[in-house]
C-alpha cells in the first residue's frame, strides 16, 4: 500500500481555465440563442404582432445566455485552494473549508460511453470527514490539472520507520532491475498491418482489374464493389497499423531504477532533468511510465497491459521508485487517466 503525505509548502489554487470558460460559454450561447430565434417564434400565438414577438425573442435569448455565463462562471465552476493545513472547496459564496489533518481525499474518475465509443470523462473529489462523504464533481477540469490536484492533495510518501536501519533494510529489498516482454503486443500490431496490407492490394488488384478491357461487361464486374470496401478497410487497418506500431515503440524491454534516475533500455534519464515522474496507480489496467522533464517535454512508456507483461511486479516497480525518490518530495505522483 502507498501512504499519502500532507507536505504541501504555500498555497496552491485549482479551477478550470477562464478562457476555456469564456469560449465555451460563447460557444453555447450563440447556439442556443440561434436555436432559440428559430424555433421559438413557431410557438407563439400568429396574432401577435412582429414587434412583440421580436421582443420576446430577444428577452428569451438574452435569459438564456445569462443563464450560460452564469452556469459557467458560478454554478460550475468550482474553485479549491489548497493551503498546508487545510483545503478550501466551493464556488462564490459557497465555500467550505476541510482541515487536512482530519480529511481525506481521493479520486473519481468516470468515462461515459455512447454505442461503445468514448463520449467524455466526469472526474470528481471525493471528500472524506467525519462521517461524511462529500463528492464534489470538477466540470471543466483537465486531465493534467486534475492530476496535479490529487498529486498536491495526496503526495506519495514512503512509509513511516522508526529505526533508521529498518527503513534502509526495507529500500534494499525491493528490486531494481526490471523486464518488459511486449510480444502479444507486437504480434497484435503485426496482425493489423498485415490486414491493412491485404486489404490494400484487393483494392489496387480490383482497380487494375478496371483498366483491362471487357472486364466492365464480364460476369465478374460485380467485383469492382469490393474496391471502396477494401479500400476503407485498408485506411482503417493502415490508420491501427500506424497507431499499433507507435505503441510498441514506447514499450522498453529493460527499466531500472537507482537513487540517481531511471534507466531505460540503457538511456539514463537522471532525476536532475525532471520536473515530475508520473506513474499508472497498480489498479489500472493499462501501466505508463511518463517523464515530465524540466524543459516542458513529456516521454511516456507503456509497462504493463493484457498484451505486455512485466517482471518483477509493477508495483515493485511503483514502490521501488517510490524509495529512490525519497531524498526529492514531490517529484513521484500517480497518473490517474
Amino acid at each position: 500500500m502507498l501512504n499519502q503525505a500532507e507536505a504541501v509548502s504555500g498555497e496552491r489554487v485549482f479551477r478550470r481555465n477562464p478562457l476555456r470558460s469564456a469560449v465555451g460559454a460563447i460557444v453555447l450561447s450563440a447556439v442556443l440563442s440561434a436555436v432559440t430565434l428559430f424555433v421559438l417564434p413557431k410557438f407563439l400565438p400568429r396574432t401577435m404582432n412582429i414587434s412583440t414577438r421580436g421582443m420576446l425573442v430577444l428577452v428569451v435569448a438574452i435569459a438564456v445566455t445569462v443563464a450560460v455565463f452564469a452556469g459557467f462562471f458560478w454554478f460550475r465552476n468550482i474553485r479549491i485552494v489548497v493551503r498546508p493545513d487545510a483545503v478550501e472547496i466551493g464556488k462564490a459564496g459557497n465555500r467550505e473549508t476541510f482541515l487536512r489533518a482530519t480529511t481525506a481525499f481521493r479520486s473519481k474518475i468516470t468515462e461515459h460511453r455512447t454505442n461503445g465509443l468514448p463520449s467524455g470523462t466526469t472526474r470528481a473529489l471525493i471528500v472524506h470527514t467525519g462521517d461524511r462523504e462529500i463528492t464534489i464533481e470538477l466540470p471543466g477540469y483537465s486531465r493534467p490539472m486534475f492530476n496535479e490536484l490529487m498529486a498536491t492533495l495526496n503526495p506519495i510518501a514512503l512509509p513511516v520507520f522508526d529505526d533508521p536501519v529498518a527503513a534502509a533494510r526495507a529500500g534494499a529489498q525491493l528490486p531494481t532491475q526490471f523486464t518488459i516482454e511486449a510480444a502479444g503486443e507486437r504480434r497484435l500490431a503485426t496482425r493489423i498491418t498485415v490486414a491493412a496490407v491485404v486489404f490494400l492490394i484487393i483494392a489496387i488488384g480490383v482497380g487494375l482489374l478496371v483498366a483491362v478491357p471487357g472486364f466492365v461487361d464480364s460476369e465478374f464486374s460485380a467485383l469492382i464493389l469490393l474496391a471502396p470496401f477494401a479500400a476503407v478497410a485498408a485506411i482503417g487497418f493502415g490508420i491501427g497499423a500506424v497507431q499499433r506500431r507507435r505503441r510498441v515503440r514506447s514499450i522498453p524491454a529493460q527499466v531500472s531504477v537507482d537513487s540517481q534516475g531511471i534507466r531505460i533500455d540503457g538511456v539514463d534519464t537522471p532525476y536532475a532533468q525532471l520536473a515530475r515522474v508520473w506513474l499508472t496507480p497498480p489498479a489500472y489496467p493499462v501501466k505508463r511510465l511518463r517523464f515530465e522533464r524540466a524543459a516542458g517535454k513529456t516521454t511516456t512508456h507503456l509497462l504493463a497491459s493484457s498484451r505486455v507483461d512485466i517482471t518483477p511486479d509493477y508495483g515493485d516497480l511503483l514502490l521501488a521508485v517510490r524509495a529512490r525518490t525519497a531524498h526529492l518530495p514531490g517529484l513521484l505522483s500517480l497518473d490517474l487517466e
